[in-house]
């Protein structure tokens, strides 16, 4: 293993795909909890892992992991003392770096009814090594929780929240969403002031996408549901951005807000480390059901069948359906796609890196002597034009060291960011 390997942060996310009920707006690959074969599944994960794990030593490109995120889902379902196997497993397998951050994901009314049964759990998590949760509240209005088919109250926020605090996690991310068919803008601020309320670390907002497949997507076809316009959707997510800017949290990336850290100009400490590996496009390692990875270049996605996941592990393969080894303009591409998301943008010599450390032969096109902003739109030679369009109609901001979205263009940041596709 070589010191530039060492120097490279890694991630590992676990997909674990059982819920209590799947939500009626849910597109994600997941399913009922209930008489699903999940003890089979961790058994099944352990395997993946010591498989990943012998290939990444055999390829020579293992190292320990900066961050862990076990995601779903939801896997506050999954018995105890198979996440505890598993996750013990993973540690002897891959190594973690005495800091990583170790995000789970939860949801409330799922960590336990009674107050002693959620503080073991809790305590469980923590021994696991767990040093972030990531609650899915969505909304702190029940009917509105009834309407997303959620299982669970506000009250259950409040409950959950005064617990995991009294166990003395302080590293919190709640979700909101908005734009919920029938609910206003005002709504959702009210929404946001009472989860603001419990002072989380960080805040995730999404609007409701409505997809095929979904419940949701069914009611939209057949017009018992009608979309929140776009006009009143943006005009939601601004007022969300200022009043989560004014309660001092760190807007960081589209979705993403991060509590401030002590230095006001310094970038928060608690922003999802983990998130970032993937606008940052560091590697990360995917484990579980339909999960993804990023290694030496080449992605990869598991199978998405879990009948074809379990057969392929108890005959001692990787469950790998999908591999593409990484171009490098598919490298620059998806650094700027990635970038555009994050408030800082992207920076030339970060992107024009990602492109010539793929391919010696790329480094042959340009002179030594091109600056990384001249290489980078010689690159996108066909996309400059545009680009500065969007900047002249103060969407993008271009200068001499990169480009990022403005408020603005945010809100058509899929348009701008597939100009570098």
């Amino acid at each position: 293993m070589t010191a530039d390997n060492m120097d490279k942060k890694r991630g590992i996310y676990i997909h674990m795909p059982f819920c209590v009920q799947k939500c009626r707006y849910c597109a994600f690959l997941s399913f009922g909890a209930e008489g699903s074969p999940r003890k089979e599944y961790t058994d099944a994960l352990e395997k993946e892992i010591k498989l990943r794990a012998a290939l990444e030593k055999e390829n020579g490109t293992d190292r320990p992991a900066d961050t862990i995120y076990i995601g779903g889902g939801t896997p506050s379902v999954m018995d105890i003392s198979s996440m505890s196997e598993m996750v013990k497993t993973l540690k002897r397998s891959f190594g973690v770096s005495p800091d990583a951050e170790f995000t789970l994901e939860a949801n409330p009314a799922t960590l336990g009814r009674k107050d002693g049964v959620m503080l073991a759990k809790l305590q469980a998590y923590k021994f696991m090594g767990v040093n972030r949760l990531s609650m899915g509240v969505q909304s702190m209005d029940n009917d509105r929780l009834h309407y997303l088919g959620r299982i669970h109250t506000a009250e259950n926020v409040g409950r959950d929240m005064e617990i995991i605090r009294r166990k003395g996690f302080d590293n919190v991310n709640l979700d909101l969403m908005f734009s919920v068919p029938g609910e206003s803008g005002d709504d959702a601020l009210n929404d946001l002031e009472k989860i603001l309320a419990f002072s989380p670390e960080h805040i995730s907002c999404y609007s409701l996408q409505i997809e095929e497949g979904t419940p949701f997507g069914r009611m939209a076809e057949s017009g018992e549901l009608t979309e929140v316009p776009d006009e009143e959707d943006r005009e939601t997510y601004h007022r969300i951005c200022r009043r989560l800017e004014a309660a001092g949290y760190e807007h960081y990336e589209i979705s993403n807000f991060a509590k401030k850290g002590g230095d006001p100009d310094a970038p928060s400490p608690y922003r999802s480390r983990h998130n970032s590996l993937y606008w940052n496009m560091d590697e990360y390692i995917g484990l579980g059901l339909g999960a993804s990875g990023f290694i030496n270049g080449v992605r990869y996605k598991n199978t998405s069948d879990l009948d074809e996941y379990f057969a392929a592990l108890s005959e001692g393969r990787l469950p790998v359906t999908e591999e593409h080894k990484n171009t490098a303009f598919d490298n620059i591409s998806e650094a700027v796609f990635t970038g555009l998301r994050r408030r800082e943008g992207i920076i030339y010599e970060d992107a024009v890196r990602a492109y010539l450390e793929t391919d010696d032969d790329a480094k042959k096109v340009f002179s030594e002597a091109d600056s990384c902003s001249e290489i980078f739109w010689e690159i996108f030679a066909d996309a400059r034009k545009e680009a500065c369009d969007y900047a002249e109609r103060g969407l993008l901001i271009i200068d001499n060291e990169g480009l990022k979205l403005t408020e603005q263009g945010i809100d058509i940041s899929n348009s701008i960011m597939s100009l570098f596709v």
